[in-house]
């Protein structure tokens, strides 16, 4: 084990008392519902809060890392995971723009990826997990998430919303705020190639006694020079999900799976999801592989209208051991319930199916 003095998840000050936090919480849920009904006046048809655009699906496999120091070997990654199938681990993940809406992928804006994981053993932290025995992750492709805490997500929230049919005005309304640079910082990512992002969680978990936040870090050279191939003005507006059909038709694309450890609150705050953890000072360490193999269509229509319309993805539904901490995260656990509730009452749809293999996905 490391010499250094890791943050136990159960201390005190990791995750501080929020005034209000049921409220808030039932605030943004009303007014991310308001959205869902914005989208089916449009489209008629019911989509999810957030993440509404999918870019592509693919299936692959994680493999963990043998040997991994104790503060390392939590979780997905104990020694009853990897030593379960040489650690090998069926995956499949989701690419999505960010917004509400059905945006051009030519304007620029946060990324994000789900990820679910199979086969997993431990304890879980709902009983659909206990039944699947899977484990789900979410990333972004910025290191940060620029909502901060619950009262500033509340008052972003409302301006999305009530300018849904005119997203110009958004910008013009933020622009006015205090936190006008951060809540802009979205904005400014590089618009490029999916799979030349290195994708966050953003938001700190639990891994094992120790809390982290977790990253996707692409590792394959032809997959990194994908950051030269960026959005022009003539590229096309579903630009995204073509790049991606094409890169899977004839290349893997591989990453590397790694936490950041927490060693100082002052430095790493839990709570406040708008300060970065200073990676030089707090280096991410590898603690499995990734390969997403070449030859599958990405954008198969059935594989897409099976993620979209008949499973869920929740970070609640995995690993005692990897409970989702701070504020941010207990939103997350009752927005994506919600949020799937809208939806299928909108498209009047039965209960989602607890996947539990990789093999039920089309």
């Amino acid at each position: 084990m490391s010499s250094k003095h890791y943050i136990y998840y159960d201390d005190p000050s990791v995750e501080p008392t929020v005034p209000g936090e049921e409220s808030l919480i039932n605030e943004i849920i009303t007014t991310i519902n308001k959205v869902q009904q914005h989208n089916f006046s449009l489209h008629r048809h019911g989509f999810r809060g957030t993440h509404v655009k999918t870019q592509g699906i693919v299936k692959g496999e994680l493999t963990i890392l043998p040997d991994l120091p104790s503060e390392l070997a939590q979780g997905i990654c104990s020694p009853e995971n990897a030593s379960s199938n040489n650690g090998k681990k069926p995956i499949i993940l989701r690419f999505a723009n960010e917004p509400s809406f059905l945006q051009d992928d030519r304007a620029p804006g946060p990324r994000g990826c789900g990820l679910k994981m199979f086969n997993v053993e431990g304890m879980f932290l709902d009983a659909q997990g206990s039944k699947t025995h899977t484990q789900d992750m979410t990333f972004n492709n910025a290191p940060v998430l620029e909502l901060t805490n619950l009262p500033t997500a509340v008052q972003i929230f409302k301006v999305r919303e009530r300018n849904f049919r005119t997203p110009e005005k958004i910008e013009q309304e933020v622009k006015k705020r205090d936190d006008a640079e951060l809540q802009m910082a979205p904005t400014q990512l590089p618009n490029h190639h999916f799979l030349a992002y290195t994708m966050y969680s953003q938001s700190a978990y639990r891994w094992g006694l120790y809390v982290v936040k977790y990253a996707l870090f692409p590792t394959g050279e032809t997959q990194r020079r994908l950051s030269e191939k960026s959005m022009e003005e003539g590229s096309d507006p579903e630009q995204h999900s073509i790049w991606l059909q094409d890169f899977f038709s004839h290349n893997d694309a591989t990453y590397d799976l790694r936490v950041q450890l927490c060693e100082n609150l002052q430095d790493q705050p839990v709570e406040s999801c708008a300060e970065e953890w200073d990676e030089e000072k707090y280096p991410f360490q590898t603690v499995a592989r990734v390969v997403f193999p070449q030859g599958q269509d990405c954008f198969d229509a059935k594989r897409r209208t099976f993620w979209e319309e008949r499973m869920g993805l929740n970070v609640w539904y995995g690993l005692d051991e990897h409970r989702p901490l701070g504020s941010a995260n207990r939103l997350r656990k009752r927005l994506y319930q919600e949020s799937q509730r809208f939806r299928r009452k909108l498209n009047a749809e039965g209960e989602l199916v607890e996947v539990s293999s990789i093999d039920q996905i089309p």
